[in-house]
């Protein structure tokens, strides 16, 4: 989401990026990373480390109405790690595999957001697109989280591309992508090439922004079983994250 860089939090540093110029701020407790056009990449809270502060990021727990046994996760775009930091702390036991393409990134990362004390977390300097291509695992999650400049890759929203996330996602896997709305006709290339390569597919909006989630596993999934499987989850994982309001307001 695009807000106006704020003028009363310190700059602690800028960077050329592979795409844009990068700042990351801090007011208080509170680090961010933006972009130069003013797009927050991510919101650090020192008081609540494992809460990512901008909403998509939290609301891709909800990835657990269908996968909550996961034991591992491949993220392609690593921003903050505010992602692999809420997945970690909220199942013991998933590794996760972060792709990034920006080593300005991950320096700002590493330097400003403690990703080097995430346990059980491997950041790969790489292209998304040919990680996938040589990718010899399969994962439990997929979250391809890949804005680069602002814009969506339309490399992400191809068949091809899609179908080589397929071969690394799990029988019984997930896969996610974050979404920002617009650029109508490339949504629908992205949706149809989803339903194509993965299966059918869930869309979670935002409430305080344009981020759309979408959501689709190879196997069949109801609403009642994304329901029962997000109240046994947020059971064993309690969380500030409402999971089960999360899963009500998924559609198809």
């Amino acid at each position: 989401m695009s807000k106006r860089i704020r003028t009363d939090a310190k700059t602690l540093c800028r960077v050329k990026g592979l795409f844009h110029d990068l700042i990351v701020t801090k007011k208080g407790k509170q680090i961010t990373l933006w972009s130069d056009a003013g797009v927050r990449h991510t919101v650090f809270d020192a008081d609540a480390p494992h809460i990512p502060g901008l909403e998509y990021a939290r609301n891709v727990l909800a990835v657990l109405a269908f996968c909550p046994e996961a034991k591992s996760c491949l993220i392609l775009g690593l921003g903050g790690g505010s992602i692999p930091r809420m997945l970690l702390a909220a199942l013991s036991e998933i590794s996760v595999d972060a792709v990034e393409i920006d080593p300005a990134v991950v320096e700002l990362a590493a330097r400003y957001f403690e990703i080097d004390t995430l346990p059980r977390l491997t950041v790969h300097l790489d292209d998304g697109a040919a990680f996938l291509s040589h990718c010899r695992r399969r994962y439990d999650i997929i979250v391809i989280d890949a804005y680069a400049g602002g814009h969506f890759p339309a490399q992400c929203a191809s068949r091809e591309f899609l179908a080589q996330a397929r071969n690394c996602l799990a029988a019984d896997g997930v896969l996610v992508i974050n979404w920002l709305e617009g650029r109508a006709e490339m949504q629908k290339t992205l949706l149809t090439n989803i339903e194509k390569a993965i299966g059918p597919v869930w869309r979670l909006s935002g409430v305080r922004s344009r981020n759309v989630l979408y959501f689709a596993t190879p196997r069949g999934v109801t609403r009642p079983e994304l329901a029962a499987s997000a109240t046994a989850a947020e059971r064993r994982f309690p969380s500030a994250i409402p999971l089960t309001r999360l899963v009500s307001r998924f559609r198809t």
